[in-house]
């Protein structure tokens, strides 16, 4: 997954894999809310709302079910870094303080549910339903295969929808303006192109040595980055799922069971093979007086043409995958015949799938306008909607059974440790009596904790560093294995000495004189640039290649660079042939505008349908920002020594 956004990370369809991403995870909130995590999770309250308190346990299985489902999201690329990057531990205190101040607040003002509605809500769920109608059955097995009552899940449901109806209540009337959809519209549509050299923050280097005095004197000022933070040594025991899963055979009720319960999993989407060939919409020769609409009426006109004399050629016979080759601007499908290869419907972007949903097999479109260009489509096959029948999907779920039963094994034999252990055995004592090992890790601390038995499993050093010394962890269930551990030993934090870091000092004092150097000659050469416009001077200057961008949006994301506001905002304002030079996270540029494409003036489906998402965007941002100032008022308490 993380491949696919970086390799695609400015692509016309990535947008819709983020959005997939952050509806899965809504549905996880909605379907799983207190599910999954630690069972008999350590003691303690981690926050209190206005009095009510938020214990440790329910903490730590919101806190497991976000890692579960960046894990699930991110499969072998989830690490360690990503918890970090994406603060996971905030994530999950900020849903549930959230989410307490919500419930508070229906109450507050009387918002209630009726049975009715609640039944209307369950049975309009996806996994409920067998042949677009409401199953009892499933529902049942849903709740059973997840170890729920239907009382706790419809009072989860219920109050979901007090949340829901308080959030249309707060934003439910944002109104949007024809002049904030029309300036939507530019900035969506409005385009440019870049010329530019990059640098990183430490590009030119110093020449001379750290002497001694620099070194001590970085040291005594930077001493708490050189900190070793407080260490440990746990011993544990790691029970493996996969240990047991041979000797798991599941019975045809098993499995019949599991497909009833997990039948919206073996729903397929309707989905297209297609081809298509791209002109883009590229500024022409034109009177330096004409109007932003005539030039952009005359973009459109080349490109369609230019459609036009394609399909023309293709339907005398012309190969398509050659004239794909040859005429897409599309590069990454160019290359490939035209070919997109297969994707599910609401990939593409609505004009294009509304012309595939036109064609059948085989059959080329008249040019289609979207806001990339004019497109000649191919439909090369069309799969319709279905639900995979048992049999087609059979063995994939003796696997998952397999899977699911050997953890449940997993888990079971880490709880007989547990009890053994509460009952006053020793921790060795109580792993042999179930056949299982104890090993012991080196010294780790919260910064580097890697064991390579173990691997990113925040959940168990989560649960390390909170422990007391010889106390005994409450049972702790990752999606990879099952453990149980304590302290062994600890060595507090401390500064090191200057002579037993020096090489970490002397490599971060070079690298500061280093960083100053570079933002001392960025800055000179940004001057430069500015005075003589000249772009290609300067690159050959520092034996640099000059990089270029395609045209792309205020919207976009910028080709080969990265979304950074800081680097749109100063190049949008900016004539063919201006230069200007921005600084971002630890990178320099020097920047020249290529060309520039002018939005033209929308249709009205597209003010209507820009409307329609402002409107969206900005009840989230009013509900965000009530939800914010609700928040700052309230009576809120943290526990951090528990995070």
């Amino acid at each position: 997954m993380l491949n696919i956004i970086r390799q695609h990370a400015d692509s016309w369809m990535v947008k819709t894999v983020l959005w997939l991403i952050i509806l899965a995870f809504l549905g996880t909130i909605f379907y799983s809310w207190g599910m999954g995590g630690t069972p008999g999770s350590r003691g303690g309250v981690v926050a209190t709302v206005e009095g009510i308190e938020i214990p440790y346990s329910q903490y730590d299985k919101t806190f497991n079910n976000l890692i579960n489902f960046y894990r699930d999201q991110f499969k072998n690329q989830f690490s360690e870094d990503l918890i970090q990057r994406l603060d996971l531990k905030t994530q999950a205190l900020d849903a549930l303080i959230h989410r307490k101040l919500l419930l508070l607040e229906s109450e507050n003002l009387n918002i209630q549910v009726s049975d009715e509605e609640l039944v209307e809500h369950i049975q309009s769920f996806p996994a409920f339903q067998k042949d677009n109608k409401y199953n009892q059955t499933y529902y049942d097995n849903y709740i059973q295969f997840n170890r729920l009552t239907h009382l706790d899940f419809e009072e989860g449901q219920r109050e979901a929808l007090r949340i829901e109806k308080l959030e249309k209540m707060i934003s439910g009337n944002t109104l949007v303006s024809k002049t904030e959809a029309l300036d939507a519209f530019k900035t969506e549509n409005e385009t440019v192109k870049f010329d530019y050299i990059s640098f990183s923050e430490d590009h030119f280097q110093t020449t001379q040595p750290v002497n001694e005095t620099d070194l001590k004197t970085y040291y005594d000022k930077n001493k708490i980055q050189f900190e070793v933070p407080d260490q440990i040594k746990v011993d544990y025991v790691k029970v493996n799922p996969k240990d047991f899963e041979n000797a798991i055979t599941p019975n045809e009720e098993d499995i019949q069971e599991y497909y009833d319960s997990k039948i919206a999993d073996f729903r397929v989407e309707k989905k297209y093979t297609a081809s298509h060939i791209l002109f883009q919409l590229e500024p022409t020769k034109m009177d330096e007086k004409a109007s932003d609409e005539e030039k952009q009426k005359a973009v459109e006109e080349a490109a369609k043409k230019e459609a036009l004399d394609a399909l023309k050629k293709i339907r005398e016979g012309a190969d398509f995958a050659k004239l794909a080759e040859k005429l897409s601007d599309d590069p990454s499908s160019g290359d490939n015949g035209g070919s997109l290869g297969e994707f599910p419907r609401g990939t593409m972007v609505p004009e294009f799938e509304a012309a595939l949903e036109k064609l059948k097999p085989g059959e080329v479109s008249e040019p289609v306008k979207s806001p990339f260009g004019y497109h000649v489509i191919r439909l090369d096959k069309k799969t319709d909607e279905r639900i995979k029948p048992l049999s087609e999907v059979k063995d994939a779920v003796i696997a998952s059974i397999k899977v699911t039963k050997a953890r449940q094994k997993a888990r079971r034999v880490v709880k007989r440790i547990y009890k053994s252990t509460q009952k006053g055995s020793g921790f060795s004592e109580a792993a042999g009596e179930q056949k299982m090992e104890v090993k012991s890790s080196d010294f780790i601390n919260r910064r580097k904790h890697i064991i390579a038995d173990i691997g990113p499993a925040p959940e168990f050093f989560n649960a390390a560093f909170s422990l007391a010394d010889d106390q005994i962890s409450d049972p702790i269930h990752t999606f990879e294995a099952s453990y149980i551990l304590k302290v062994k030993e600890r060595k507090p934090a401390y500064i090191p000495a200057l002579d037993e870091v020096r090489k970490d000092v002397q490599k971060q004092a070079r690298k500061n004189a280093d960083i100053k150097l570079t933002s001392s000659k960025f800055k000179e050469l940004a001057g430069k640039l500015a005075s003589e416009k000249d772009l290609q001077k300067i690159a050959t200057e520092l034996k640099m290649d000059i990089q270029h961008t395609p045209f792309f949006s205020r919207a976009d994301s910028i080709p080969g660079v990265g979304d950074f506001p800081e680097i749109k905002d100063k190049v949008f304002p900016l004539e063919k042939g201006q230069t200007t030079s921005a600084t971002t996270f630890r990178k320099h540029y020097l920047i020249k505008v290529q060309d520039r494409n002018p939005a033209g003036e929308p249709t009205k489906e597209q003010l209507e349908t820009i409307s329609a998402r402002l409107k969206k965007q900005k009840s989230t941002t009013v509900f965000n920002d009530w939800l914010t100032n609700l928040r700052e008022k309230s009576n809120i308490l943290i526990d951090q020594t528990l995070l």
